[in-house]
């Protein structure tokens, strides 16, 4: 029926392609929170554990600083400014999305998942 359209007679797939994107970037959202990281400082002094969507998981100290209250007092900071950094990331991409006049369905959807909300 669009044979003589080239390549526009894909555009009904891509639009739909489209359409979904939103929920096919909540449910990577989702996944990506169960999906964990493990990885050492060089001196192996520090180990880090963070899921997918950047959340870090847990903080291993050893040697002179190590002991439970300061691997609970970095965890916090460093996902308190971890989500900070993430929901300025977030804004810039919106602000630009606003300048190039971009007005995509679900954007704030896709936002929302990069920075770790659901």
């Amino acid at each position: 029926m669009f044979k003589g359209l080239g390549n526009l007679g894909n555009l009904a797939g891509l639009m739909g392609s489209f359409q979904e994107l939103p929920n096919k970037m909540r449910e990577l959202n989702e996944r990506m929170k169960t999906e964990t990281v493990t990885a050492s400082s060089g001196c192996q002094s520090v180990v880090v554990t963070m899921n997918g969507v950047g959340h870090v998981e847990s903080i291993q100290i050893t040697g002179e600083l190590a002991g439970p209250e300061l691997e609970e007092a970095l965890l916090e900071a460093t996902n308190g400014a971890g989500a900070a950094a993430k929901q300025m990331y977030a804004d810039a991409i919106s602000h630009l999305a606003e300048e190039m006049n971009l007005n995509v369905p679900g954007i704030d959807g896709l936002l929302s998942s990069l920075t770790g909300n659901s």
